[in-house]
């Protein structure tokens, strides 16, 4: 298998909707050897209701999910294997939040950077990531409603946002992703991996830009 479709598999097919979100929002941190691997790494979730499979029960009956916000995996999820796998890091502590919403997964990562870091090497390594993977945007605006990067607006479509804040003071990056969990979550995920190692173009089928403002 090629370099690419392993790049694609890792990312995509089999990989969990939550571990793909985090893995971009840590990926362009690891890459540029930015994050302190001697301090945790904490990364919060928040995922609606469509990530809890084909199977109904009473925490996914929308009726039940108006209006909440529930931990249901603060500790010991399953993906944080996955997460470890792909970045290289072993000190990932992950936490997933139900909160009212059908489809989308944000993730939001605190890492504490190695060395003192400006936010200017920090675009380098988001852009550097955006460089090589087609359906990876920037988000960081500094105004108006959409200054981070936000599921709503990404509903429908393979592409994955991520974006970042640094406090200076502390050290510490706040990195943000966000994806549509049943497409660059899943079913777009693996169409992308399929384009690889069929040696397709890796975007074939899949430039749907989404449901937003619908």
């Amino acid at each position: 298998m090629s370099r690419e479709a392993l790049r694609g598999a890792r990312y995509a097919s089999g990989v969990g909707c939550n571990a793909t979100a985090t893995n971009l929002a840590l990926l362009p941190l690891v890459r540029a050897g930015l994050v302190d691997t001697s301090r945790p790494i904490v990364v919060e979730v928040k995922v609606g209701s469509s990530e809890g499979g084909a199977s109904s029960s009473d925490s996914s009956h929308h009726p039940e999910r108006a209006g909440a916000v529930r931990s249901f995996a603060p500790v010991g999820h399953r993906h944080t294997a996955e997460v470890e796998q792909v970045t290289g890091l072993g000190n990932v502590h992950l936490s997933i939040t139900s909160v009212e919403l059908v489809r989308g997964a944000l993730a939001t990562a605190h890492v504490f950077a190695a060395r003192p870091v400006a936010e200017k090497e920090l675009w380098q390594a988001y852009r550097a990531l955006a460089k090589e993977e087609p359906f990876v945007r920037i988000v960081k605006e500094r105004q108006g409603i959409y200054r981070f990067p936000e599921p709503k607006i990404l509903a429908g479509s393979n592409f994955a946002d991520v974006g970042f804040a640094l406090d200076e003071a502390t050290g510490r990056i706040v990195s943000i992703c966000a994806i549509d969990n049943l497409m660059k979550g899943a079913a777009g995920s693996a169409v992308q991996c399929m384009n690889l190692m069929r040696g397709l173009e890796e975007t074939a089928g899949l430039s749907f830009p989404g449901l937003h403002p619908v």
